[in-house]
């Protein structure tokens, strides 16, 4: 079975999950403990420009951002600016070329190296910037949907390429939740589905949804 039909399994079976849709509506109510739409609609989000407040809303997703590394993104904010330029700002990851995914790829890679970043940070703040483009991915993501090492974006695109798979996640969207992302949702879901932070936990047990089977150990690069 090839990569990105293993990856729609385990998506399947994460909607699955009777309660899976009241999981992801409590994440996004206001009045919650979570992000919720607040890591989008924070203060200003110009397309091609890395704003304090696009650091703050990442923030709001449990990561913390050392001074050096403030200090490196405001000093090469130019760099950022170009990185964003070259990638399209209303793509869907399903319909991205070769030429969008290596734009993102490299900006991605540059974030990666800054002091204290790494992928999951780099993929956060991708995100707020090309929420329809680019998936945050986690520990708890990769250990869910297991995609091949390295091709996480190219597997997943792959996988969401089947429009059927998309209205099941589709159908996840809570009410007013217009400006979350196809990608988002299905973030949301595994995470609150399968994440064993305290908060996860008790929206488990407060929507009467079962808590999971522990997950497989993370893969050894």
């Amino acid at each position: 079975m090839q990569a990105e039909e293993l990856v729609r399994e385990r998506i399947r079976d994460v909607l699955a999950v009777p309660g899976v849709d009241r999981l992801v509506a409590a994440y996004f109510d206001s009045d919650g403990p979570f992000a919720g739409t607040l890591f989008d609609l924070l203060g200003e989000n110009p397309s091609n420009v890395l704003t304090l407040d696009d650091l703050l809303a990442t923030t709001l997703l449990d990561i913390s951002w050392r001074p050096l590394t403030v200090r490196a993104l405001l000093a090469d904010g130019g760099h950022v600016t170009a990185g964003l330029a070259a990638i399209p700002t209303n793509l869907d990851l399903w319909n991205a070329g070769p030429y969008a995914l290596q734009s993102a790829t490299a900006l991605h890679q540059w974030l990666d190296q800054l002091p204290g970043v790494g992928p999951v940070i780099a993929s956060k703040l991708l995100a707020r910037k090309r929420p329809r483009l680019v998936p945050i991915h986690d520990d708890v993501v990769f250990r869910v949907l297991a995609p091949p090492q390295n091709k996480f974006w190219v597997t997943l695109a792959a996988a969401l390429t089947e429009s059927a798979l998309r209205q099941e996640i589709e159908g996840l969207r809570p009410a007013g939740g217009d400006s979350i992302s196809l990608l988002r949702l299905l973030d949301v879901a595994i995470w609150t589905r399968h994440s064993r932070s305290r908060n996860a936990r008790n929206t488990r047990s407060a929507v009467g949804v079962p808590e999971p089977d522990p997950l497989p150990p993370p893969e050894k690069s």
